[in-house]
């Protein structure tokens, strides 16, 4: 049986979908501010004339870009299960918002701070196709150079960094047929597709793309043999950020090609301890 605290900190993993991708963080701290109201759930609030309620998100993330391992830490004041408060949260959650796991923090920490890297699906089109075999064997060159030097726009304008010692692992990937059951479910099997789609990101993608096709709403650029996909770990959070964005612009300009991106989404955050990535709902990270 799940034991129950009488203050209880909780560590949740949520998606955000495609019906979600364009809100801000504000509003997305917003939108569970109303949804724990609505559920009656009881979370501790900040003192003062205009207090807030004790939550915490990971790192935030870029408008557009979906996601299947967003996470956030919450106080409450009553002993809550993790379940309970899962399912209560779950129902009063906008389409587009799913919790999938959630767990009693043991050990306090600010989950924030605490993200040192973050995993994403890059899917990408070429301008000029390029077949697997050269592309990742330029992709082998990028990542052999002693240095990857990129152009970051700031607030005084571009600036030349090193992104090589941010870029953690990268693995090139085709977006193929290997889903085809899901593509082709009955009606019966549409849900547990929808559920896998949540914890697999071959099945997330590939309907993305398969529905930007149906819908016809690509540009004659983007022909489906064009189109490529890169797995990223990357550093991120306070120390060091590498968004996905500038990665693919970076490799475009090394390969000599502007590479249009047609989706990013994020595949998982990570902590460091001891030397070792583990995600911030494993048993050693809270």
């Amino acid at each position: 049986m799940e034991e129950v605290f009488a203050l209880n900190s909780i560590r949740v993993r949520f998606v955000r979908g495609e019906e979600v991708k364009f809100i801000s963080h504000l509003d997305l701290m917003k939108v569970f501010d109303r949804a724990i109201r609505r559920a009656g759930i009881p979370i501790v609030y900040s003192e003062g004339f205009n207090p807030h309620p004790h939550m915490v998100f990971g790192l935030p993330l870029s408008v557009g870009v979906t996601s299947q391992a967003e996470y956030a830490d919450f106080d409450l004041e009553d002993g809550f299960s993790s379940d309970e408060f899962m399912k209560k949260l779950n129902s009063s959650l906008p389409p587009g918002f799913k919790v999938m796991e959630a767990k009693i923090i043991s050990k306090k920490s600010n989950i924030m701070a605490s993200i040192n890297a973050a995993s994403y699906s890059i899917l990408f089109a070429v301008a000029e196709n390029m077949d697997d075999e050269a592309l990742a064997q330029k992709l082998a060159e990028f990542m052999q150079e002693d240095a990857i030097v990129a152009e970051k726009e700031g607030k005084k304008g571009k600036k030349a960094i090193d992104i090589k010692p941010m870029i953690i692992r990268l693995e090139l990937k085709k977006p193929g047929d290997e889903r085809e059951g899901c593509r082709n479910a009955n009606k019966d099997s549409k849900s547990a597709c929808s559920d896998m789609k949540y914890m697999d990101p071959d099945v997330w993608l590939e309907e993305y793309v398969e529905s930007l096709y149906r819908a016809d709403v690509l540009p004659p650029s983007y022909e489906r043999e064009s189109i490529r996909r890169i797995d990223a770990l990357l550093s991120a959070g306070s120390m060091a950020n590498l968004k996905p964005e500038l990665l693919i612009e970076t490799f475009g300009r090394y390969i000599g090609q502007e590479l249009k991106i047609v989706k990013i989404h994020r595949t998982g955050l990570f902590v460091e301890k001891e030397g070792k990535l583990l995600e911030p709902l494993d048993g050693n990270a809270l």
